[in-house]
C-alpha cells in the first residue's frame, strides 16, 4: 500500500455507509465520535434512498460512502444533487477495501459499518466518478471500443472458417469494407452451414462498421467541447482524434493530478515494488486504473514509432533505445506509453513552454 501524499484527518461529522445492491440498500450511521447511531435496510430505488436521506440524515452535514458497482452512477448523482457538495460523497474502490474484500465475517451490515467507519477515519480508498461531458466522452469511447472488439472477433472467426476449409484469406482481406465483396464470392465455395455462418458474419461486420462510423462522429462531436483533446492531438506524437478523445475521457480533469508521475501511476503503467531488508525488487506493471486508458496510451506509443522527423522523432528514438536495453519490444513500448502519460501532464503544466523532446531525453535548449 502506498503512503498518503498528505496527512489524513478524521471526518468531524456523521458518517453514513451504504451497501448498495440492485433491490436493497443496507445502511449504517456513525455519530461524530464514531459510535453506532443507527442502522437498517431499505429498498434499492431512488425513492427509497431519498426517504433514507430525509429521515436518517436530515440536516446533518454527513459524509456518505458506498462501493463502486453497477449502481454507482445513479446513487452518486442523486447524493450529489441532494447534498449539494461532491466532497461529502465518497465512492469506495471495492477491491482495495480489505476489511470488506478479505473479511471472514462478511455480511451486508458489516460492509455498511466498515464503509461508514473508514469514511469517519478518513481512510477510505476512493475512486473518481466522471461527471458532465467527461462522462459522456468516456461512455461513448468505451462503447465504440466494444463495437470494434466485436467486429475484430468476427473477422478472426471468419478467417478460422476459411482456414478449416483450406482456403486461407490474406490477413488484410477483412480490414477494409471494400474487399468484403471479394470475400463473399469466395465464401460461396465453402461447404454446407459454414458458408451460411460466414455470410452472416460478413453482414454483422457491415452492421457493426456502420455503428462504429456513427459513434466515431459522435465522439468527435463531444470532443469539440474539450480543448485539451485537440491540444493532445496537436502536441503529442501518436495521438489521433480518437485516441486523444479516449484518453481525455478516461482521465477527466487533469488538474487533479499533482505531478507527472501521478498520472503514470493512475494509468497502471508503473512497475510494482516489493522490498524488504534493504533489497527493493520491482515486478510487472501494476495494471491499476482503466484498461481503456492503458490501451490508448500503448496504441499511441506504437503509432509514434512511425514518426521519422520533427520533435516527435525523439519519442520513437527513446522507445527503440529502451526496447534494445530491456531486450523486449513489448516492455519498451509500455515504457514509452508511461512516458507519454507523464508528457500529457507536462503539456498542460508547462503550456506554451512544453517541448516533447524534454521528457524523452533529446532536448537541446535554444542558444
Amino acid at each position: 500500500m502506498s503512503k498518503p501524499a498528505e496527512p489524513v484527518a478524521k471526518v468531524n461529522a456523521h458518517a453514513l455507509g451504504l451497501d448498495v445492491h440492485k433491490n436493497l440498500i443496507v445502511w449504517c450511521l456513525l455519530d461524530r465520535r464514531g459510535r453506532l447511531a443507527a442502522q437498517g435496510r431499505t429498498g434499492g430505488t431512488p425513492g427509497h434512498l431519498l426517504d433514507l436521506l430525509r429521515t436518517v440524515v436530515g440536516r446533518k452535514k454527513a459524509h456518505i460512502a458506498f462501493e463502486a458497482s453497477s449502481c454507482s452512477l445513479w446513487v452518486y448523482d442523486l447524493l450529489v444533487d441532494r447534498l449539494g457538495d461532491p466532497s461529502r460523497v465518497h465512492v469506495a474502490h471495492a477491491r482495495k477495501v480489505d476489511a470488506i474484500a478479505n473479511s471472514r465475517d462478511k455480511s451486508d451490515e458489516n460492509d455498511a459499518w466498515w464503509l461508514a467507519y473508514l469514511t469517519y477515519e478518513g481512510r477510505l480508498p476512493e475512486v473518481r466518478v466522471s461527471v458532465g461531458v467527461y462522462r459522456e466522452l468516456r461512455t461513448v469511447g468505451r462503447h465504440r471500443t466494444s463495437l470494434v472488439q466485436r467486429r475484430t472477433r468476427l473477422a478472426q472467426a471468419i478467417h478460422a472458417h476459411f482456414r478449416q476449409a483450406g482456403m486461407a484469406l490474406p490477413r488484410t482481406q477483412l480490414s477494409a469494407a471494400r474487399s468484403w465483396d471479394c470475400v463473399r464470392e469466395q465464401a460461396v465455395q465453402l461447404p454446407g452451414v459454414v458458408r451460411e455462418i460466414v455470410l452472416e458474419g460478413l453482414e454483422e461486420m457491415a452492421r457493426l462498421s456502420r455503428q462504429i462510423e456513427h459513434w466515431n462522429a459522435r465522439l468527435a462531436q463531444i470532443a469539440k467541447e474539450l480543448p485539451e483533446v485537440e491540444e493532445i492531438r496537436r502536441q503529442l506524437p501518436g495521438f489521433g482524434p480518437l485516441l486523444a478523445a479516449v484518453v481525455v475521457g478516461e482521465l477527466g480533469e487533469l488538474s487533479r493530478f499533482g505531478h507527472a508521475k501521478a498520472l503514470g501511476r493512475y494509468a497502471g503503467l508503473v512497475p510494482t515494488r516489493r522490498g524488504t531488508g534493504g533489497d527493493p525488487r520491482h515486478g510487472q506493471i501494476s495494471l491499476e486504473g482503466s484498461a481503456h486508458l492503458r490501451w490508448a496510451l500503448v496504441q499511441a506509443a506504437a503509432a509514434s514509432l512511425r514518426v521519422k522527423e520533427g520533435p516527435g522523432s525523439a519519442v520513437a528514438a527513446w522507445i527503440r533505445t529502451h526496447q534494445r536495453h530491456l531486450g523486449s519490444k513489448k516492455k519498451g513500448l509500455i515504457a514509452g506509453a508511461r512516458k507519454l502519460a507523464e508528457s500529457i501532464w507536462l503539456l498542460f503544466h508547462h503550456g506554451k513552454d512544453f517541448d516533447i523532446r524534454r521528457p524523452f531525453g533529446r532536448y537541446q535548449p535554444a542558444a
